[in-house]
């Protein structure tokens, strides 16, 4: 779901896409079959108390309102009495009448509102003309021709259509509304009221939009609704192959997708700070940074859609213009055609697998590209992405004190980088790393040039973690040494010892 911004937030020119929820938390999966009865009751609750908040409050949390409605909707068969009749409440379409007058819905037209509907063969597009959601008839074709376009550009991809619904508003198309969701803070979301799944952990969709997008003072209202269908619908797409998958790569892929389909716009640009590119020193706004894990589902995983990039721009192969590598993960994660418990990193390791990697190799090479993202990513200097912050203390050898030492312990799906400087008369650096876990570690060493230019090396090691570079360390040619330790697997607590030593 994309949303307003606080107004705290609203000075970085953020468009967050975010609900209320837990705050930097690991990754927020959705309640699953098999639970008992009071966990699963409990998950229920939680989810229910978290969407009346979202609503309630009308302005960004930590997670976003699309994966909490997900949350409230798969679990809402663990409910009872009034919890289960105020959950069915907040997952009724715009057009329904509440039972309860003081229905906290992001969108109802009302009961006597005068609904206008345009179709196309998969979907349907509903607004109104009057009242507080109207929408005047310019912006409903806009609205529906973008919705067009990107349902053409993810299908022409390979990707699979949203599943039909049950038959609601007269067809099973699938639906489109446009209100005034700017008001609860949102501009997009895309949810279900179905009884259960379609198939395996797969769900149809609806889908909401604001009415005009003319509160943004950023971007032109064509241009938010372009990445907010773009992201939404790809929402939608992903119910279509797992519902109840990760929350962080649902939204790190959706907001990845926005770029892809409207690369002009470059939104999504504004949430990089919220995610392994982050600083978490440079402002008082709860940024992240590379000692966060990757599959951290708060405001980490909007920013964290760069990953995807980094991914997709060494993998470069595309259907249709849209990579194959995104979608390859989400088919990985396909619960339609049986039982299928794989996780997104597993489906994700599994992919780059079959393509002649690791995700442990990726991982340390994604690490290393935001030390120095203008030499890595084609819109870097363009777009203005941030560093990502040294979180290891600077080494300066000298002539009299060559060596040190620098020590690590890193989290799942997290890194660490530090930076050794040349002193007068240095000529080579010798790298000698300790990994605790050679399966899931890695290093990565990238020489600075006083010219301003970088080579990278990749260190390898032997089985028990241990392997050394030698490189360039010349004052007058090397600015500094920047070394990178990586954590690419899925346990905690991952021990990396370097090792500096002057030489030559």
């Amino acid at each position: 779901m994309r949303i307003r911004t606080t107004a705290g937030l609203l000075a970085t020119g953020l468009a967050l896409s975010l609900g209320t929820g837990l705050a930097a938390t690991a990754t927020a999966d959705a309640p699953r079959a098999g639970s008992s009865t009071t966990k699963a009751a409990k998950a229920a609750q939680a989810a229910l108390a978290d969407v009346e908040a979202a609503l309630a409050g009308g302005s960004a949390g930590e997670r976003d309102l699309t994966l909490l409605m997900r949350d409230l909707y798969v679990a809402k068969d663990a409910l009872r009495g009034e919890d289960r009749a105020d959950a069915e409440s907040l997952l009724l379409r715009p057009t329904t009448p509440p039972d309860d007058p003081e229905d906290p819905r992001d969108i109802y037209y009302g009961e006597d509102a005068d609904l206008q509907t345009r179709c196309a063969d998969d979907y349907c597009l509903h607004w109104v003309e009057e009242g507080e959601h109207a929408t005047t008839p310019d912006f409903a074709d806009t609205a529906f021709d973008t919705i067009g376009d990107v349902a053409d550009a993810y299908a022409a991809a390979g990707y699979r259509r949203p599943l039909a619904d049950e038959g609601q508003e007269g067809d099973t198309r699938t639906d489109f509304y446009l209100g005034n969701i700017d008001a609860f803070g949102a501009y997009g979301y895309c949810r279900s009221d179905a009884d259960g799944p379609v198939v395996g952990s797969a769900w149809y969709a609806y889908c909401g939009f604001d009415n005009d997008y003319a509160n943004v003072p950023w971007l032109d209202p064509t241009s938010m609704l372009q990445v907010t269908v773009a992201h939404e619908y790809f929402h939608a797409v992903q119910l279509a192959y797992d519902a109840e998958d990760d929350g962080w790569l649902m939204e790190s892929t959706a907001t990845a997708m926005e770029d892809e389909l409207y690369d002009g716009v470059n939104d999504n640009v504004t949430f990089l700070g919220y995610g392994q590119l982050g600083d978490p020193a440079a402002t008082r706004y709860p940024l992240s940074g590379p000692s966060t894990p990757l599959d951290t589902m708060d405001f980490t995983a909007y920013g964290n859609w760069i990953f995807w990039r980094y991914l997709t721009e060494q993998h470069p192969d595309e259907t249709a213009g849209l990579p194959n590598l995104v979608r390859e993960v989400w088919e990985a994660l396909d619960t339609t055609r049986g039982p299928n418990p794989t996780t997104s990193v597993q489906a994700l390791a599994t992919v780059l697998t079959a393509r002649g990697t690791s995700l442990p190799q990726e991982y340390v090479g994604f690490a290393d590209a935001n030390q120095h993202p203008a030499d890595v990513y084609e819109e870097a200097v363009e777009q203005g992405y941030p560093t990502a912050p040294d979180t290891l203390d600077p080494v300066q050898l000298a002539r009299k004190a060559p060596n040190a030492t620098r020590t690590a312990v890193l989290d799942h799906l997290t890194s660490a980088t530090g930076s050794v400087l040349p002193f007068a008369g240095s000529r080579q650096l010798k790298v000698r790393v300790d990994l605790a876990d050679v399966r899931a570690g890695r290093a990565a060493v990238t020489v600075h040039r006083v010219d301003g230019t970088t080579v990278t090396t990749y260190v390898g090691v032997n089985k028990q973690g241990n392997g050394s570079v030698t490189v360039p360390f010349a004052a007058g040619a090397v600015s500094r040494v920047e070394v990178t330790v990586a954590n690419g697997g899925t346990a905690d607590g991952l021990a990396a010892d370097v090792r500096f030593q002057a030489v030559g």
